[in-house]
C-alpha cells in the first residue's frame, strides 16, 4: 500500500499514513509512481525561481557593495582634497579632486571644489606678482594689483578664501608701510594705516601679529610727529587729538604721555600770555584812539604874506595817526601891530580825507584894512574815521 498524498509505503491494513498522517486510500503502484513524478515536477517549478532570485540577489548585493566602496573612495578623495586646500596646498588638492572626478565624473562637490582651487591658484599668482613689485620697490603697482585682488575676494565666500583674504590684507599692509612717506601728508598716512589696521587686526596668524604691531608702531610715530607740528603752531586741541590717537595704540608710551602734559602746560601759559597781549593791545588801542583824536595832525609848514591890504595864508599838515581822518579845519587869529586881535577865522585842508602818513594843504587870502601885525594858528580840528 502507498499513501496517495506523499507516496510513502504503508501497511495494507493501515488507515492513516505513518509518514504524513493522511487517510489511506488504496492505490496501485503505477498510480504511486505518477504521484511521485508530479511531486518532483512541482519541486522543480519552485526551485528554478528560487535559484534565479538568489542569483539576482547576489549580483545586486555585489553591485551595491562595489558602488558603496567606490563612493567611499570618492568621498575620501574629496575630503582629503578639501583638507589640502584649506592648508594652502593647492596642487595636491587639485590632484585629489581630479582623481575623484575620474571615478565619478558627475560628482558635484568634486567639480565645484576643483573650480574653487583653480580660482585660488589665480589669486595666489596675483599675490606673488604684487610681492615681486614690492621687492622692486614699485609700491604703487603692487598696491594696484592688491586693490583689484581685494575687490575680487570680497565676492568670494567660504573658509577656503579666508586664508587668501588674510594674505591679501597682510601684503597690502606690508607694502603700505614700506611706501609710507611717499607723496603723502602725515594725516593721510595715519588715516590710511588705520584703515589697513582695521582689516588686519582680527587675523590670528603669526605673520598677522607682526604686521599688526608694525602698523601700530608706524601710527604711533606719525601721530607723535603730527602732534608736535600742531604744538609748535600753538594748535593745542589738534595736538592733543594726535597724542591721544597714538596712546590708543600704545597706552603706556612715555613720549606721548609727556607731550600730553606739555600741551596742558603750554595751553595754560599761552592763554595767560594771550590775555596779557590782549590787555596790552587794548591799552595800545586806547592810546592810539586818544592819539588819533588829539594828536593826529602835525604841522609841516605855515607861511603868511601881507601886501597892500591882502593877507595870504598857506600851509602843510600830515596825518601822523594810525587811522584815516577827515574834515580837517585850521583855526587861526590875526593880530595888529600892537598885538590886539583883529579877527578869528578858519580854513579847511585838502584833500577832505587824509590817510595815515598822507599830507594835506590849506590856503586862503583875506583883505585887511587895519594895520596888520601877525597871524597865529590856534588849533586844528578833525574827525577820525
Amino acid at each position: 500500500m502507498y499513501c496517495h498524498k506523499c507516496g510513502a509505503s504503508t501497511h495494507e491494513d493501515s488507515h492513516y499514513c505513518s509518514n504524513c498522517g493522511a487517510k489511506i486510500s488504496k492505490v496501485e503502484k503505477g498510480e504511486v509512481d505518477q504521484t511521485r513524478a508530479g511531486l518532483q515536477s512541482r519541486k522543480l517549478i519552485w526551485f528554478l525561481p528560487a535559484v534565479t532570485f538568489l542569483i539576482v540577489l547576489i549580483v545586486s548585493v555585489s553591485f551595491y557593495m562595489y558602488e558603496t566602496h567606490a563612493n567611499n573612495d570618492v568621498e575620501a578623495l574629496v575630503k582629503e582634497g578639501e583638507t589640502k586646500a584649506l592648508k594652502g596646498d593647492l596642487l595636491s588638492a587639485k590632484a585629489f579632486f581630479e582623481q575623484a572626478l575620474k571615478k565619478r565624473p558627475q560628482h558635484t562637490a568634486a567639480a565645484f571644489n576643483l573650480e574653487v582651487v583653480e580660482r585660488g591658484k589665480h589669486y595666489e599668482e596675483l599675490l606673488d606678482e604684487a610681492a615681486s613689485f614690492g621687492e622692486k620697490r614699485q609700491f604703487d603697482d603692487g598696491l594696484r594689483i592688491l586693490g583689484e585682488l581685494e575687490r575680487d575676494l570680497t565676492k568670494e565666500e567660504g573658509p577656503f578664501f579666508v586664508r587668501l583674504k588674510e594674505q591679501s590684507g597682510l601684503q597690502t599692509a606690508s607694502l603700505t608701510v614700506a611706501s609710507v612717506g611717499k607723496a603723502q601728508s602725515k594725516k593721510q598716512m595715519v588715516e590710511e594705516l588705520e584703515d589697513i589696521l582695521e582689516k588686519t587686526i582680527d587675523f590670528t596668524s603669526e605673520e598677522a601679529t607682526k604686521i599688526t604691531e608694525l602698523l601700530k608702531g608706524k601710527i604711533v610715530n606719525l601721530a607723535l610727529d603730527h602732534g608736535k607740528d600742531y604744538l609748535q603752531k600753538n594748535q593745542f586741541t589738534e595736538a592733543m587729538i594726535e597724542f591721544d590717537r597714538g596712546l590708543f595704540y600704545d597706552p603706556t608710551n612715555k613720549k606721548l604721555l609727556a607731550y600730553k602734559e606739555t600741551v596742558k602746560k603750554e595751553r595754560i601759559a599761552f592763554k595767560q600770555e594771550e590775555q596779557k597781549r590782549l590787555e596790552e593791545a587794548r591799552a595800545q588801542a586806547a592810546e592810539d584812539e586818544n592819539f588819533n583824536w588829539n594828536n593826529a595832525i602835525k604841522s609841516l609848514a605855515f607861511e603868511v604874506n601881507y601886501d597892500d591890504g591882502k593877507l595870504h595864508l598857506s600851509g602843510k599838515v600830515k596825518n601822523v595817526g594810525t587811522r584815516p581822518i577827515s574834515e580837517i579845519d585850521v583855526h587861526y587869529t590875526i593880530f595888529d601891530e600892537d598885538g590886539n586881535d583883529l579877527m578869528k577865522s578858519w580854513t579847511d585842508v585838502s584833500p577832505m580825507v587824509l590817510m595815515p602818513n598822507e599830507r594835506g594843504y590849506f590856503e586862503e587870502t583875506l583883505l585887511i584894512s587895519e594895520t596888520f601885525g601877525h597871524v597865529e594858528i590856534i588849533d586844528y580840528y578833525w574827525a577820525v574815521q
